[in-house]
């Protein structure tokens, strides 16, 4: 299979014809390009996932943080991380199941 195709939350998509327009400035705002870095964005991810605030954040720093703002986007990371921890120790949470 030679041709790319496109990975959504929804699964495995055909490729777009014709190529999507350029983003305008807004959408590139809101959409930037360091988080679509590999097969899947991290919104999509994050959806697939039911990811609530806290564990979200977490996980939109970790993927970026090698293209965007490096040791500060982990740090970020971890700021959400343990409010997470702290969150889940207050409600007595060790198992979310």
């Amino acid at each position: 299979m030679d041709k790319e195709l496109e990975v959504s939350y929804k699964g495995v998509l055909e490729p777009r014809h014709p190529p999507a327009p350029p983003m305008s400035p807004f959408e590139s705002t809101i959409n930037p390009s360091h988080y679509k870095k590999g097969k899947i964005e991290v919104i999509d991810f994050i959806i697939d996932q039911d990811m609530d605030y806290l564990t979200a954040s977490c996980q939109k720093y970790l993927a970026r943080w090698k293209h965007k703002n490096g040791v500060e986007d982990l740090k970020k990371c971890r700021w959400f991380l343990d409010k997470l921890i702290e969150q889940q120790e207050v409600e007595g949470v060790s198992n979310p199941k």
